[in-house]
């Protein structure tokens, strides 16, 4: 059935939005897109008319560092609670998301979930593909990890994960170990994307391969004066990075900063949200650490944030807080990122002849409804 979704306000893109726009939507692709809905004169006669109001419309977000959600943890889910998490991605408005694989995995057990992943294809929010969030990783800057799965760069064992999976998209690598700099041309000429992160790596450390930094400001070195470390170089705006922005793995005036001195089209939220994300407040273990979920914070028993415990839409309301435009938010949810895979062709606006991965929202963001592939969820 084709829908024509009128009187909403519109976030077109970076830069456009309709404050009363129309969007016509015909076999799960947007057709038309009306930037005044008093302007339709016709549309085919099996057309579903859905007047949103007046409520904002943004495309669907895309986060592409989580580990799980609602008690289900990447590291083992079998293709049934693919399916469960990519329905609960859907419902907070994350259309498409990466499965981020952790450093806390055996080598055999990452070997297992690549091959289980490989012909995975969910039916809700869009399954993307595989972020390797490790195993080359430093020592020094073990977040929640065992220091005994953080190993030494082998170029072999990466070709073997290339080999037993397609459908690895980014890995995060500490790139001042030795050997590393072999994998990031590895991975660079199969298209898949260096993160830096989990590293004491300085500028010289990097080279024209590495991407992009994981989940800016933490497990790594700091801001400073002299030694130029990967939050400097987030600065430069030479390299895209990911954001944690819950108001607790980066603190608000150092997210105001990062809105303030960054370059807007730089900066991708990610959660890095854990199997406590949709579960109330207790006790859980994740990553072979217990941990408690108190609020928007889920603390190891040994003082590390185990992940986070929100959504992207939770975090599009912190930067809105802090200042950010609704054209802002479109690009830090989702455009950025899907333009940073090459998936802005698709996804990521709302323009003739994308997907029809919509969100619906009040004026504070609050989620009304979510459509994916020409489907709203709750019908």
């Amino acid at each position: 059935m084709n829908s024509l979704l009128i009187h909403g306000h519109l976030i077109v893109d970076g830069n456009r939005e309709f404050l009363d726009g129309a969007l016509f939507i015909e076999d799960e692709r947007i057709r038309e897109v009306y930037p005044q809905s008093g302007r339709i004169r016709e549309c085919p006669e099996d057309t579903k008319i859905i007047d949103l109001g007046g409520s904002l419309v943004m495309p669907g977000f895309f986060d592409t560092h989580t580990h799980g959600v609602n008690g289900i943890s990447f590291d083992s889910a079998d293709l049934e609670q693919m399916e469960q998490a990519s329905l609960e991605f859907a419902k907070d408005g994350s259309t498409s998301y990466l499965c981020t694989l952790s450093y806390d995995l055996s080598i055999e057990n990452i070997h297992e979930q690549l091959r289980r992943l490989e012909d995975y294809h969910s039916t809700t929010a869009r399954f993307e593909g595989i972020h390797l969030e490790g195993p080359f990783l430093s020592r020094k800057h073990l977040g929640m990890g065992d220091p005994e799965h953080f190993l030494n760069p082998d170029l072999e064992m990466m070709k073997e994960f290339l080999k037993n999976s397609s459908r690895i998209r980014q890995v995060t690598i500490a790139y001042e170990l030795e050997g590393a700099k072999e994998i990031g041309r590895l991975l660079h000429e199969n298209g898949i994307k260096v993160m830096c992160g989990h590293s004491d790596a300085l500028l010289e450390d990097l080279d024209e391969n590495v991407d992009g930094f994981t989940h800016l400001f933490n497990a790594m070195r700091g801001l400073h004066h002299r030694d130029i470390t990967l939050v400097n170089c987030a600065f430069m705006n030479r390299w895209n990075y990911e954001l944690i922005a819950d108001g607790n793995h980066v603190d608000r005036n150092v997210l105001k900063l990062l809105l303030q001195q960054t370059d807007r089209d730089r900066l991708m939220l990610v959660t890095d949200s854990s199997i406590a994300r949709n579960l109330p407040d207790g006790e859980y273990d994740f990553i072979s650490k217990h941990c408690v979920k108190k609020g928007t914070k889920f603390i190891s028993v040994d003082g590390h944030y185990a992940g986070s415990v929100v959504s992207i839409n939770d975090e599009m309301k912190v930067l809105h807080e802090l200042g950010a435009k609704y054209t802002d938010l479109l690009c830090y949810s989702g455009l950025n990122a899907f333009t940073f895979y090459g998936l802005d062709q698709q996804y990521g606006s709302l323009v003739k002849g994308k997907h029809s991965d919509l969100v619906i929202m009040d004026d504070d963001l609050n989620i009304r409804n979510v459509m994916t592939r020409g489907k709203f969820i709750d019908d």
